[in-house]
């Protein structure tokens, strides 16, 4: 019996080559983030201002101990609108 496998009955990818991302929209492009990187995502939450801190810091928030701070990207980039409502979501990298 011959071991040798032919090219068409290899599989394509194994499971271990597949990656899984989180992806968002800022203004008209899109982007990937490798969902490995993330620790976690959240809803958008009330957040402790930061006296005298620039708009797209919107403030800081206790995320399981870390505190992070909250950076609104179409502020900081002047793509899109600012809105937040029930689909706004915070990502911890």
């Amino acid at each position: 019996m011959n071991n040798q496998r032919k090219a068409h009955d290899e599989p394509a990818h194994s499971e271990s080559d597949s990656k899984e991302f989180l992806t968002f929209v800022l203004g008209k492009e899109h982007y990937a983030l490798d969902i490995m990187s993330v620790k976690e995502i959240r809803g958008y939450e009330a957040v402790t201002k930061i006296a005298n801190a620039p708009a797209f810091i919107k403030g800081v928030m206790n995320l399981r101990g870390d505190i992070v701070p909250i950076v609104d990207l179409r502020i900081k980039f002047s793509v899109g609108e600012a809105s937040y409502d029930e689909f706004t979501i915070v990502h911890h990298a």
